[in-house]
């Protein structure tokens, strides 16, 4: 799979990004009464989020940079 965009990003912006929280949601919709998570995640702990992703019942529908850390 190929981005649909692509830009060079300055080591700046990468630090912004690797020190912000996300709000990931997902739909777990195989179980008689489907449900909506909203998570917030440090960069890291999106990543053990992810690891073996393709094996839960559930997916994510967005993911937001919600601001920096403090």
């Amino acid at each position: 799979m190929k981005p649909i965009e692509s830009r060079v990003v300055t080591s700046g912006e990468v630090e912004i990004y690797r020190s912000s929280k996300y709000r990931v949601t997902t739909i777990i919709p195989l179980v008689k009464n489907p449900k909506m998570n909203v998570y917030l995640f440090e960069q890291d702990e999106i990543t053990d989020f992810l690891k073996g992703y393709g094996e839960y019942a559930e997916f994510i529908i967005s993911v937001e940079q919600v601001g920096a850390m403090a």
